[in-house]
């Protein structure tokens, strides 16, 4: 009886060891996902943001590390409709499992994983199997409609709105629609107009704000001060930042930039300050997409004196020079998924790879007719622009100090435009994680 409880006791040793050795190779690689533009049209923008509540639940059992985030999380002020699906989904509610006998730190009143860069967990330990709520970190930057703010532009939306009751109030009217229809036309430009015109430095404050106010003021301090440390205990005016994480060694680091200031001289100096004191790999996130072949890149990125334009041409020749080591650069802006980059004669994909994730809810778009060969592209090629609801799977890894693997998979909800966008019941029948389709599917690799 005693030779059989000690072979217990060894089997049970056993699975412990291997228990701990697997979670230790796991805790070697890191794992984040990217997408964003998750807001609602000008009509529907006081509504649940149930589309993008439909794919957090799915990022949230995909268990990432951590979230980037890029942009255009709400349509005007509605930031309260974000940030419910945040804490629904990322601030504490998923259920983990943590073995009786890991001996894990304790960190202001939760747990901590197990090494620095993995994200906390709260909730405590209750004895016996431990269920704990992990918190999945969400690294937010600026798109331009959290920017979207005034007297004027408040009166212009009011206007909106009430125009399409007139269109829709009776058949009767349909004499006057076309009037209507243009009026509605001309509302829209002297929108766009006026948000055009809003000064640098509002909108340097306004971006400030929504990041330190709207998004770390109103989320519980204990999950957001990942983000609190690294922006809002920065230089005042500051709506820019970066972070590093580590897998297995070799550090990686993360830029956010806010590519609706690219006109300003402090977040340029910082920019270039960071590239240097920094000689590994990064990764940048920004929301205004420097290359497309969709929506915005047939309107803005052919106009020289357009925000993304001018953004793109200061900043890519930087993002290209291979000696700043840039890996990865992944915006938002265009609701649609595409891929961008060049490859040598072998086939081979060249770095900087450019990624558009713009499918986190709103209404996606396709390619407006142009001459895309007009497009200023710097050589780069799109491998082809997917109207799909995804974000942007991504394991990074390293077979030691001076190599580094991106494994990255799309994953999403095609649609054709033709047939129309499906409605927020049917999407979450649609959008789950057993049905997903793979969008796209690549690995990047860096050397030292």
């Amino acid at each position: 009886m005693r030779k059989q409880t000690k072979i217990f006791l060894l089997l049970i040793n056993i699975v412990l060891v291997l228990f701990l050795f697997s979670q230790e190779l796991y805790a070697k690689a890191l794992h984040f996902i990217a997408y964003g533009d998750t807001r609602r049209d000008i009509k529907t923008r006081e509504k649940p943001q149930i589309k993008h509540n439909a794919i957090a639940r799915v990022i949230r059992e995909k268990n990432p590390d951590f979230i980037l985030f890029s942009g255009d999380m709400i349509y005007y002020d509605e930031f309260e409709r974000f940030l419910e699906v945040i804490i629904n989904n990322y601030a504490g509610s998923k259920i983990v499992t943590v073995h009786p006998h890991l001996n894990l730190p304790h960190q202001g009143g939760g747990i901590q994983g197990d090494n620095e860069h993995s994200p906390p967990l709260v909730g405590g330990v209750r004895g016996g199997g431990e269920l704990l709520y992990k918190t999945i970190p969400l690294y937010p930057v600026i798109g331009n409609h959290e920017l979207i703010f005034g007297e004027k532009v408040n009166a212009i939306i009011k206007d909106l709105l009430k125009k399409p009751e007139i269109v829709n109030k009776s058949k009767e009217q349909t004499s006057s629609q076309f009037g209507l229809l243009n009026d509605l036309e001309a509302l829209k430009r002297k929108l766009y107009q006026e948000i055009e015109g809003i000064a640098e430095a509002q909108l340097k404050m306004r971006s400030r704000r929504v990041l330190c106010e709207e998004i770390c003021g109103k989320l519980d301090p204990a999950y957001i001060s990942y983000l609190t440390e690294v922006l809002c205990k920065t230089k005042d005016g500051q709506s820019w930042y970066s972070f590093v994480k580590e897998t297995d060694g070799l550090k990686i680091k993360f830029i956010a930039l806010n590519s609706s200031l690219p006109d300003d001289e402090e977040q340029f100096q910082w920019f270039l300050d960071e590239l240097k004191q920094f000689s590994g790999p990064k990764i940048i996130f920004e929301h205004y997409p420097p290359y497309s072949i969709g929506f915005h890149g047939c309107l803005d990125l052919m106009d020289d004196k357009s925000k993304a334009s001018r953004f793109r041409d200061r900043y890519v020749k930087i993002f290209n020079d291979t000696a700043n080591n840039v890996v990865l650069v992944i915006s938002g802006h265009e609701h649609n998924y595409q891929r961008i980059c060049k490859t040598d004669n072998t086939g081979s994909i060249l770095l900087p790879v450019y990624i558009v994730s713009g499918g986190g809810g709103a209404d996606l778009t396709g390619q407006v007719e142009c001459d895309i060969s007009q497009i200023p592209l710097d050589g780069f090629l799109c491998l082809g622009l997917i109207t799909a609801y995804q974000f942007m799977d991504v394991i990074a890894d390293t077979d030691g100090k001076d190599n580094l693997t991106l494994t990255c998979k799309v994953l999403g909800l095609r649609c054709d435009l033709t047939k129309g966008l499906p409605d927020d019941d049917a999407f979450e029948r649609q959008f789950v994680k057993d049905r997903l389709e793979l969008i796209d599917d690549f690995t990047l690799n860096w050397q030292k």
